[in-house]
């Protein structure tokens, strides 16, 4: 019996300290495997009727799949990418060279001086503010231009990934289940969360955030906002913000607009802003929200703003997955333990 016993607590330690290696072992591929889940999980429908019109060739479908992928994602990303830099030297050489620093200093007397009025002590200096966010811009892209061979390597990695994952996530969620002790319908329940969480997020925030720097970008465009991609990638960034969203980039280039004097094109964009720009986050993001994951918005905005802020870029996805479990969690905790101490 002392020998059943030592037998067992030995391979629970061992158990523990293999495993422990492997979460090392796999820590510096987090983001890679993290991301090529998370499009295996987006991409996994088209996936099965792929497969169904290849008359059950699986692998084959995966592969015309990571190539829709490749054109339809990472090659206007590029492109993009290179657009954003250009854009970003431009505007970082036009403020160094004080050829944009008149307007700079007309737009901030424009914002400042009527809440001066009510706050005598506010302060908003325009060209420090967007000095600042062309150096972290130019910073970061720099540091990604100069890692080309990281980030070969890690789309490499997720294409590898999601091949394997579209070909074999039903072996997977299977060999998962089969370790899991809880009942099978409560695997299911918890991989049904997680899924929704995945999907309301990337349709929810990401995807309108994307649509919101689309429209943004286009709207500059056609009312003459210069380094119009530039400001329509911030105003992506900035939907995210609770509360201010693309506000943040509207009203300095709708006041930029009136400083330099084309008063009907500063109108236009701010209706712009307002009637376009400002529907998509206030209709389209809550109706696919309420598609997906039945969680308070409010749970995953901090979700995803937690998220962020503990676990990085990557935090965007995971946060809400981490809710999400622990909400199905509670969920399998009120019928299979509550239910038996009621009994």
């Amino acid at each position: 019996m002392d020998k059943d016993i030592l037998q067992r607590y030995f391979f629970i330690f061992s158990l523990l300290a293999v495993s422990i290696l492997i979460f090392f072992i796999f820590l510096p591929f987090l983001e890679v495997i993290v991301l090529a889940t998370i499009f295996a999980i987006i991409l996994t429908p088209l996936h099965n009727r792929i497969t169904k019109l290849f008359r059950g060739r699986s692998s084959l479908s995966a592969i015309v799949i990571i190539l829709l992928f490749t054109i339809v994602i990472i090659v206007p990303t590029f492109f993009l990418t290179t657009q954003i830099l250009n854009e970003s030297k431009d505007l970082y050489i036009g403020l160094t060279n004080h050829t944009d620093l008149n307007y700079a200093e007309k737009v901030t007397s424009l914002i400042e001086t009527p809440i001066q009025k009510y706050y005598p002590g506010f302060s908003f200096d325009l060209s420090q503010y967007v000095g600042v966010g062309t150096d972290l811009i130019i910073g970061h892209l720099s540091s990604i231009v100069s890692s080309v061979f990281n980030i070969v390597t890690g789309i490499i990695l997720i294409y590898i990934s999601l091949y394997f994952f579209l070909r074999d996530g039903s072996k997977f969620k299977k060999i998962l289940i089969g370790l899991s002790p809880l009942n099978n319908e409560y695997d299911e329940q918890i991989f049904d969360k997680m899924k929704q969480a995945v999907i309301s997020t990337v349709k929810g925030v990401l995807l309108v955030a994307i649509i919101q720097g689309l429209l943004a970008g286009i709207g500059m465009k056609i009312f003459g906002v210069p380094n119009a991609t530039l400001w329509g990638s911030v105003s992506a960034i900035a939907s995210l913000v609770p509360g201010l969203g693309t506000a943040i980039v509207f009203i300095p280039a709708v006041a930029y607009m009136f400083v330099i004097g084309n008063t009907a094109f500063a109108i236009g964009l701010m209706l712009w802003g307002i009637l376009i720009v400002g529907l998509v986050d206030n209709f389209l993001g809550p109706y696919l929200y309420s598609r997906g994951v039945k969680i308070h918005q409010l749970i995953m905005l901090f979700a995803v703003l937690g998220g962020l802020s503990f676990f990085g870029p990557i935090g965007f996805i995971f946060g809400p997955i981490i809710v999400a479990l622990f909400f199905a969690l509670i969920e399998i905790y009120q019928t299979l333990i509550l239910k038996k101490n009621l009994s």
